[in-house]
């Protein structure tokens, strides 16, 4: 059996229905769950070890520090002290916006297709911080050429906010030539990469990204409760906790009255982190990190990408046009598109046992253990349902 064919066999969904949806979530795994209780019976072994530091203890430390270089590893980082972890996508971006020294007639910059999870902090900050924040129109209601969003900056440019690949419509953006420009300019490029990872190679600080968040459950494999943020140093050095707790980095200072509370080391990501972690959701999340390493980013997303082109040229063969883009440089592993009644073709789909996604357009997504039967069983119902 090779090691795709051994990773669906780990994915209980897959035996379900034909499960096109890991842009959604991946259905979970029996590796996560195994995981799971591989952290309690952890637990049970430190306390009776008397291990200090709270549930988990020292076992569950070192295999977080373990996630830590794993998270590096992935995202193309080299120190994973910028590596902290979360419990989703939005507070990463949130840790980012709220904890940030801004100046008065500072802006940040997205756009107005985001994800609520990176929309709405950035116009809470506006709120909140007074920054202004800068929505800026996709072209055609769907697409991000980095032209859009540069043309948006100034001098007082702080921040620019963008999903690697869109959650709506799978549309990827040159995260390389946007990261450039905003190296030149001393601007932070912080980025949603939950559609990405675990489908597409990312090169943090090869491309010019000041700061990478992501959830676990869809591409990595992993739960809905745990999450990791990665910020440069840099970026870092400028952010103050948005919440405060006894841990590692954050201590309270009696030296002199009056009190203060005092930070190791600005640049030490876990200054952001609560003193009590999801430690069984890092468990799962390092369990599906692993196998998202054990089976390569590369070979992922080249199988990914064959399976995308056989199924994007069959939509075409159907008389459907994509609103992704079929070329490599702007897409990943979603193909959406739009037909006169979404809800009711999603339906049809679930009715025949596929499961894909349907909201303003129909989204239908690949994960690492799919394949062209998954593919084929998918074209061949949609053309059955067209037909009718």
């Amino acid at each position: 059996m090779d090691a795709f064919k051994a990773l669906r066999a780990q994915m209980p969904v897959c035996d379900r229905c034909v499960y096109l949806d890991c842009a959604y979530d991946c259905g979970g795994s029996l590796f996560g769950k195994a995981a799971a209780a591989r952290y309690f019976d952890d637990w049970v072994a430190s306390a009776a070890a008397c291990e200090r530091g709270g549930p988990g203890r020292k076992t569950f430390f070192e295999l977080a520090d373990r996630t830590r270089a794993d998270i590096c590893r992935l995202i193309g980082a080299g120190d994973p002290r910028g590596v902290c972890f979360t419990r989703n996508t939005n507070e990463g971006v949130s840790h980012i916006l709220m904890g940030f020294d801004f100046a008065p007639g500072d802006n940040i910059v997205t756009d107005d297709i985001e994800h609520p999870s990176v929309l709405m902090p950035c116009l809470n900050a506006q709120k909140l911080r007074g920054v202004e924040c800068r929505v800026v129109k996709a072209e055609q209601g769907e697409y991000l050429p980095v032209d859009l969003l540069t043309a948006a900056c100034d001098e007082h440019t702080r921040m620019i906010l963008v999903s690697h690949v869109q959650s709506g419509n799978g549309y990827k953006i040159d995260l390389s030539e946007l990261g450039a420009y905003c190296r030149e300019r001393s601007i932070y490029l912080i980025v949603d990469a939950i559609q990405s990872l675990g489908f597409n190679r990312f090169e943090a600080e090869k491309w010019g990204v000041s700061a990478v968040t992501a959830g676990g459950y869809k591409g990595l494999l992993a739960g809905e409760s745990s999450a990791f943020l990665w910020a440069s140093a840099d970026l870092l050095a400028h952010v103050w906790p948005t919440y405060t707790a006894a841990g590692f980095a954050m201590t309270v200072d009696k030296s002199q009255e009056p009190w203060t509370i005092a930070c190791k080391d600005a640049t030490w990501a876990r200054k952001l982190e609560n003193s009590s972690l999801d430690a069984p959701g890092i468990y799962v999340l390092n369990a599906g990190i692993e196998k998202v390493l054990e089976l390569g980013v590369d070979n992922i997303e080249t199988r990914i990408r064959a399976l995308y082109e056989r199924l994007w040229d069959g939509l075409k063969s159907l008389g459907i046009d994509p609103v992704t883009p079929r070329d490599y440089e702007h897409s990943c592993a979603s193909v959406a598109f739009a037909l006169e009644d979404n809800n009711a073709f999603q339906q049809a789909l679930m009715d025949k046992g596929i499961v894909m996604t349907a909201s303003r357009l129909l989204r239908v997504s690949l994960g690492a253990f799919n394949d062209e039967n998954d593919v084929d069983a998918f074209l061949k119902a949609a053309k059955e349902v067209l037909a009718k």
